[in-house]
């Protein structure tokens, strides 16, 4: 019902947009540069509000992970194949991810190292299939992701994530870069946890989770960040972790908060 009142929103909203633009209504409003930007904003604010909205039905309170018995699409399967040659085990059968709109994933853990993959179909229309590494803290909440899409990076970082997002790479060279950046991070001393496929359910919804709360935390910031990164198509954290640049102050922060 939620995700069909989202739909309805959206397009009410791309509605009301397109006939304020083709019918601008007659106000005692200032012409010419102040009442282009005056629209402007008013239409920033509203846009704002609606992607809030989207964001918080998106991430719901009690997220869920139960099995997918329906059909994989095949770009799914394809990735699957190379991270299993890349010394990946996979997590149980493919999963149904309970945010707004669900994707389906399929989950990996590494047979040596301490890394978690997840290849999954995102729900929206059209649906897009991608992939990610991940590894966690041992200390202290957050971690390490690698993925390949600039759209990775569109949301902000919760406190204590390093991200790496190599637009374009193939999966054997994200994650050679992956065991890069956690030796980086590791030599400065946030270590990686051991991972299991029997801790994965856990580590993977409270990760989501806190995701949620930091967008809970400023929601406005969190939307307009979101906007302004998909509209440019720019995002921090390209490239590798080790040339990023802040990643040594956002180390020391980060062991700062590390409780002896």
């Amino acid at each position: 019902m939620k995700d069909a009142f989202a739909k309805i929103l959206a397009l009410a909203f791309g509605a009301v947009v397109g006939w304020l633009i083709l019918n601008p209504p007659d106000w005692p409003a200032p012409t010419g540069l102040p009442g282009v930007l005056i629209v402007i904003a008013i239409l920033t604010g509203i846009l704002i509000v609606s992607i809030i909205f989207s964001i918080g039905l998106s991430f719901p309170k009690n997220i869920t992970l139960n099995p997918y018995g329906g059909p994989v699409d095949a770009s799914v399967d394809e990735l699957a194949r190379e991270i299993k040659a890349l010394g990946f085990i996979e997590i149980g059968e493919p999963m149904i991810v309970g945010i707004r709109p669900p994707a389906v994933m399929r989950a990996f853990v590494h047979n040596n190292e301490p890394v978690y993959a997840t290849v999954f179909r995102t729900g929206t229309v059209p649906g897009v299939t991608s992939y990610d590494f991940v590894s966690i803290f041992e200390r202290t909440p957050g971690g390490l992701t690698t993925n390949t899409t600039w759209r990775g990076g569109t949301l902000p970082s919760t406190p204590g994530s390093f991200r790496q997002i190599l637009q374009g790479a193939n999966p054997r060279q994200a994650f050679e870069a992956h065991l890069a950046g956690a030796r980086w991070l590791s030599d400065r001393g946030l270590w990686m946890k051991s991972l299991s496929a029997e801790g994965f359910p856990a580590d993977f919804i409270g990760a989501l989770g806190r995701q949620r709360e930091a967008f809970r935390a400023s929601p406005v910031g969190f939307a307009a960040t979101g906007l302004w990164r998909t509209i440019a198509r720019r995002v921090p954290d390209r490239g590798l972790l080790s040339a990023q640049r802040g990643a040594e102050a956002r180390v020391r922060k980060c062991l700062s908060s590390i409780r002896p």
